[in-house]
């Protein structure tokens, strides 16, 4: 297997992502779309035997792009079901719909958030206060009981403490689960730069990482984490990502001199 090029450390993986949308003008919910549409194209050569699939999407962008995910799976008359944690905001606002409230969610993932709802995907909503019975016994029985694939779209590059009740419960429940699972650009739990659990971590069979690699895949400890690694283009302008391309390469260079001239 090729050593990747170039890393992506969780500062820069938020700076390319503002960068592509303020300077060279792509929607954010352009790049969400290209990388759930890219995810759902992996999932379905991964899942050739079209086994059903259940996705869990958390309160930010990372769930944004299950629910993208989600949508595209549907439109190819894949079986699917998404578990997401509700994100209420400071106001009621028209995506409180049914008793459900996700009106916290960023802009672009509450307008794929609104989509699946309006699709008639099965959606069961998660309070992140406690897990109710019923979802959770959903949940359970939909990952636990049964032969399919697990998309881990809950918390993405950009957490940096441990995972709490009770989404630690929702990651014990998937790795309780003998079924494979497909992390969204990393496995939740798992820290962006150093490749090593927060806390509570999903353990992947497969991971699509968005743009590169990221800081934390190079720890040969993060891969019982990451499971096989795949990079999803997103769109992001190439010259933008040729750019950080050459400043990791040129960060590489200098380690590698560094070692040399101390006999490593």
């Amino acid at each position: 297997m090729m050593e990747p090029s170039f890393y992506l450390s969780r500062a820069e993986v938020r700076e390319l992502d503002r960068r592509a949308i303020e300077e060279f003008g792509v929607p954010g919910v352009v790049l969400m779309e290209n990388a759930g549409r890219g995810c759902a194209e992996l999932l379905m050569r991964l899942n050739s035997e079209r086994k059903p699939t259940v996705i869990l999407c958390g309160p930010g962008n990372n769930g944004g792009d299950g629910f993208v995910i989600a949508r595209h799976l549907d439109n190819h008359g894949w079986s699917v079901q998404v578990f997401a944690l509700e994100c209420p905001g400071p106001q009621p606002s028209r995506a409180v719909r049914a008793g459900w409230d996700f009106s916290g969610l960023p802009t672009d993932a509450q307008t794929n958030w609104n989509i699946v709802n309006q699709s008639k995907i099965a959606f069961h909503p998660l309070n992140q206060s406690q897990l109710w019975p019923s979802p959770r016994n959903e949940l359970t029985k939909a990952i636990q009981l049964r032969d399919a694939w697990i998309v881990d779209a809950l918390f993405g590059t950009g957490l940096s403490r441990p995972l709490n009740a009770p989404v630690d419960e929702l990651v014990a429940i998937v790795n309780g689960s003998r079924n494979p699972v497909l992390a969204v650009d990393i496995p939740s739990g798992l820290d962006c730069d150093t490749g090593e659990p927060l806390g509570p971590t999903v353990r992947a069979t497969h991971t699509a990482t968005f743009v590169a690699h990221k800081l934390g895949f190079r720890n040969p400890a993060s891969r019982p984490w990451t499971g096989e690694v795949h990079v999803i283009d997103i769109g992001a302008p190439r010259v933008l990502v040729e750019e950080y391309r050459a400043r990791g390469e040129r960060g590489a260079s200098a380690s590698r001199v560094v070692r040399e001239d101390s006999g490593g």
